[in-house]
This record gives C-alpha cells, structure tokens and sequence, in this order.
C-alpha cells in the first residue's frame, strides 16, 4: 500500500494558529463554520476566515473540510445554504455533516466538495450507511467506541465507501450522542469535566485515579489494525484545544502509520501490550 493513501486530519480551533499546524503538514484540516458547530462559537471560523484559510492550506498541498454538524433550525437555514454553496465555489474539499435533511439538500448540487457524516450523525449499521451513500455521501465517520467487528462488517459491505475514524484527542468509552455530562459551564465556557484527573479513596488508601473517559489504549498505537480493515482517514479530536497540545497527536499518528507501512509493527505493539501490562499492575 502507499502511504499517501492514508490521512492525517488535524482540528485547528482558531485562525491565529492555522499556520502552527499547517506547518505539522497533516494531509487535511478541519474547521468549524462559527454558529454552526457542536462547538462553542470561539473554536470556529467566521466566513471571512475560512476563505483566508482555503487559500493558505491548498498553498500547501493540505485538505481543508469545514464541519457544520449542530441543529439547524429552519430560520437559519437559507443562511446556511448561502454559506455552503459560497464555500463549495471557494474550494473547500467537503463538509462534515450530520443532519439528513441538509445532505440530502446540498449533496447533488455541489460543485466540488464532498459529503462526509459526522459521527454525530451516528452511522453504526449497514442500513444507515447505505442510506447515505444514497443521498450522496462519499465518507463515514465511525467513533471509537464501534467494536472492530462491527467496523469490518460495515466496510465489507460498502468498500467503496471512503472510512474515517477518531483516532486521538477525544477518544471515549461512552457515546457521545448519549453523553449525559454537561460539557458547558455557567459562563458558556467550553470543559469536559470527565477528562478530569480523580482520587480513589477507601478508609486506608488514596490512590490517583485514571480520567473517566479516558480510553484504555490510544489508536495511534495500534493503527495498523484499522488500516488494515480498510479505514483511510484518522482524525485528531481537539477544537477547543490550544493547537501545541495537538501537535504530539499528529507527529504521533503520523508515524504509526509510516511504522506500518514500512513493515516495522512489532515494536508499535511491544509498546502497546507493555503499557497494558503496567496498567493492569
């Protein structure tokens, strides 16, 4: 397989750090439509910055995706559509969405961008999938928390399909479109307060506890596993995220991948089986 086959998409969060991850050289960005993401509105762009960005991620040879992926109402849709056909004729390579009756909208009148479903629109099955595929998606995005048998038998059965999975930053054990833990603080600050450190306490010990959403093993680790089911895209959770804290992420997965690729997997999974073996201890 060549390498160039597989994706690294990085989140960028705002404007004034575009260029501290271009300069990573992912293969693609993604970046969120202000007032349209799942996202508190600091972490998008406006209209004016995403066409800055476009220009400045093609002058690198990098992908640019732009999600709009929280609840339309029907007031604001006939903005949203303006936006969309007006950042589809500036080149953006595809949006992540996840609402049907919007795809179904848009998916057979863009000129250049493709149609990728947002986790949040929550493709776990055959049937969703192909329904998607239908209206005119070229990309499912699964989450983390799908088993790999699931993941395989969705791809066995749609192969033509372009895969995607979150691979680092905002991996977690629950689903995150029955997430119960509130994500916004009274001052609409942005936190998830399951990624906070934790103590175990009995009547004689203390001991420091793991993050309760913190996932056992991270993607990078293993992704030869999801390559080899046909995945082609991994992408780095991480919006509302200084972009320093993401730039591990991408040389990370950036080099897993190259690991596998260059037939070098035993010491990527050494590494893995040791580090369950000092948990479990």
């Amino acid at each position: 397989m060549d390498f160039n086959n597989y994706e690294v998409l990085a989140p960028i969060g705002n404007y004034e750090e575009i260029d501290l991850v271009l300069n990573e050289k992912p293969d693609a960005v993604y970046i969120g439509l202000k007032g349209k993401t799942s996202r508190p509105s600091v972490s998008d762009f406006s209209m004016e910055q995403l066409k800055k960005a476009i220009i400045k991620c093609h002058e690198k040879n990098i992908k640019i995706y732009v999600a709009i992926n929280s609840n339309i109402s029907q007031d604001a849709m006939d903005e949203l559509l303006k936006n969309i056909y007006e950042l589809d004729r500036d080149g953006v390579d595809a949006f992540i969405l996840a609402d049907f009756g919007l795809i179904k909208t848009v998916s057979h009148k863009l000129k250049n961008a493709k149609i990728h479903a947002s986790t949040l629109l929550g493709a776990y099955n055959i049937n969703t999938v192909r329904l998607l595929k239908e209206l005119g998606v070229t990309r499912i995005i699964f989450y983390a928390n799908l088993y790999i048998d699931e993941i395989a038998k969705i791809i066995n059965a749609e192969p033509d399909l372009e895969y995607e999975l979150v691979a680092e930053g905002g991996t977690c054990f629950n689903d995150i479109r029955q997430c119960r833990l509130p994500h916004i603080t009274d001052d609409n600050k942005h936190i998830l307060y399951c990624r906070n450190g934790c103590m175990l306490c009995d009547e004689n010990n203390i001991k420091k506890g793991k993050m309760i959403a913190e996932h056992p093993v991270r993607v990078a680790e293993v992704v030869g596993i999801y390559m080899g089911l046909g995945i082609k895209s991994f992408k780095i959770e991480g919006r509302t995220v200084p972009a320093k804290e993401r730039i591990p992420m991408i040389r990370d997965l950036k080099k897993y991948i190259q690991n596998f690729e260059s037939g070098q997997p035993l010491k990527s999974y050494l590494h893995y089986v040791n580090r369950i073996r000092r948990e479990i201890l």
